[in-house]
């Protein structure tokens, strides 16, 4: 005959193992699919702090950009960080303080110029 803390204990054992299982397996499945996002399905026009997955604080504060082309105001390209995809619905705001020429880094929500790219792969440096 088993003893009562047996009868007792060893079933609360085994749920105690199989919960710290599943919540492991649940923990690392995320991780995994985290991990596994979709690479861009085009490369993006330029790239520069604003494209990458590195902390910065510019990054941070601007986690959504647009690239504009200068001379028309018209929308390149764009990337938010947030979601490592293009930002859902760019609207191009043209400020006073846009140079005439180049391909500019603009904040997608305040249309801020954060960065003044001289031609396509230039990597520019932040405007501040």
């Amino acid at each position: 005959m088993a003893h009562p803390l047996i009868r007792i204990g060893a079933p609360l054992a085994v749920g105690a193992i199989a919960a710290v299982g599943a919540i492991v397996g649940a923990t690392l499945s995320r991780e995994r699919q985290r991990l596994e996002l979709e690479p861009t399905a085009r490369p993006l026009a330029v790239e520069g702090w604003w494209s990458s997955d590195a902390s910065s604080s510019l990054a941070h504060a601007h986690p959504a950009v647009l690239i504009v082309d200068a001379d028309t105001a018209q929308l390149v390209d764009s990337w938010d960080r947030r979601t490592r995809s293009r930002v859902a619905h760019p609207v191009v705001r043209r400020t006073p303080e846009w140079p005439a020429a180049g391909l500019l880094v603009v904040d997608a929500a305040t249309g801020d110029l954060l960065t003044v790219v001289g031609a396509r792969g230039d990597a520019g440096m932040p405007a501040i």
